[in-house]
């Protein structure tokens, strides 16, 4: 067995006792919610270089194509902003992680929402979320732990839209707990606001058991914003979780297996159904895709660990490039099997480096960055469409 195949298993057990221990624990009462600090910000315009600001330069390991990087365009000239939330990445040994920006949370905001920053303005709080080890276990044993992480999100969006936004449209961007934020500050604050869903460009909340009625595009987390249906649709949510196998048991894309929605007082349970939007249909590109990511090391720790094993067993995709794609290409579509409701992908060729899963978590570490480039052509679209509306 690998080292690297050791150390993915060690921390997967950890994860997966953490998990089960919720089991056995009694809802905690002991953990306050923690009042809102000052806002700090992990990317915004006004940093002079942050994690989200990337340079677009990509080799594609695939074709052999390297494409340069384009001017890159002045922050007041970008049409609209976005507004992301980083997923579970903390490895701080706190039930809440602290508001440093921490070399984890700066790989992952890389990872995830430097694509989109061509085209948008990027604002991304850091949030004491709860943490990998001990803070989501502890958070779905009941205690209010990610009361306490919304607090920080709220606060930010206030702050943002008191000082930053002056009317702009924006896009949402979460990932896992970031995409647990962002449903509650949508049911919360956008969704019964007309004045905000009218700003609203778009939404990607990826990973993170997006909820509408059955057969219905609303109904769910959201009465009001649906689930986009169209290329060119904006004012909608993209959201979808990736699985490479049938799920038996997972976290994502079953409503009535989501122990962590009930805690920030959003919808869960058998009545509603997951959304699965397929980005092949919203951004009008059905050709395979690879996984892009930065071509620098992801910080080590958990989640670098987890991605050696689950997403790149045999070495990440690498490059001169910033930004490097790998060779393999995968096909998906969204299908319901087993009560979940999932974007399901499978390589073009079988003989490729394959994707391992994580058990209870499936593909979940390359929901975003599988076919990264259709989200970003998809906001891109939403872009267009909504400056077209106003």
């Amino acid at each position: 067995m690998s080292v690297w195949r050791r150390l993915s298993c060690a921390v997967s057990a950890t994860l997966l006792v953490g998990v089960g221990a919720v089991g056995l624990a009694a809802p905690s009462t002991a953990q306050p919610v923690l009042s809102p600090p000052p806002v700090q910000w992990l990317c915004s315009p006004h940093i002079g270089a942050d994690p989200c600001d990337l340079p677009s330069d990509t080799t594609d390991l695939g074709t052999g194509e390297v494409t340069g990087s384009p001017e890159p365009a002045d922050e007041a000239e970008k049409p609209v902003d976005c507004f992301y939330v980083y997923p579970t990445v903390s490895d701080q040994l706190a039930l809440n992680a602290d508001l440093t920006a921490q070399p984890e949370v700066q790989s992952i905001a890389s990872y995830q929402a430097a694509r989109f920053a061509g085209g948008c303005r990027v604002f991304a709080p850091i949030y004491r979320q709860m943490t990998l080890v001990p803070g989501i276990a502890a958070g779905l044993a009941g205690a209010p732990l990610a009361q306490t992480g919304y607090g920080d999100v709220l606060a930010a969006w206030n702050d943002y839209l008191a000082h930053d936004n002056n009317g702009r449209g924006v896009i949402l961007i979460g990932h896992s707990q970031g995409t647990m934020m962002l449903r509650k500050l949508i049911h919360d604050q956008i969704d019964p606001n007309p004045a905000l869903r009218r700003q609203l460009v778009g939404a990607f909340l990826m990973g993170g058991n997006v909820l509408t009625a059955r057969g219905s595009t609303v109904g769910g987390d959201f009465q009001n914003i649906p689930v986009c249906t169209r290329q060119g649709e904006s004012g909608c949510v993209v959201a979808y979780s990736t699985a490479v196998a049938d799920p038996t048991v997972s976290l994502f894309g079953n409503s009535s297996v989501d122990a962590l929605s009930p805690a920030l007082g959003l919808p869960s349970g058998p009545g509603y159904q997951v959304a699965c939007t397929d980005p092949a249909v919203l951004s009008g590109n059905p050709d395979p895709v690879g996984i892009t990511i930065p071509s620098a090391p992801y910080a080590f720790g958990i989640i670098s660990v987890l991605l050696g094993y689950t997403s790149f067993p045999q070495g990440a995709p690498t490059s001169a490039s910033t930004w490097t794609t790998s060779a393999e290409r995968a096909v998906g579509r969204c299908i319901e099997v087993n009560g979940y409701h999932d974007y399901q992908f499978r390589l073009t060729d079988p003989s490729a480096q394959h994707v391992n899963e994580l058990p209870l978590f499936n593909s979940h570490l390359v929901d975003i960055n599988l076919g990264y480039d259709r989200l970003v052509s998809i906001a891109e679209q939403q872009t267009d469409s909504w400056l077209a509306s106003t």
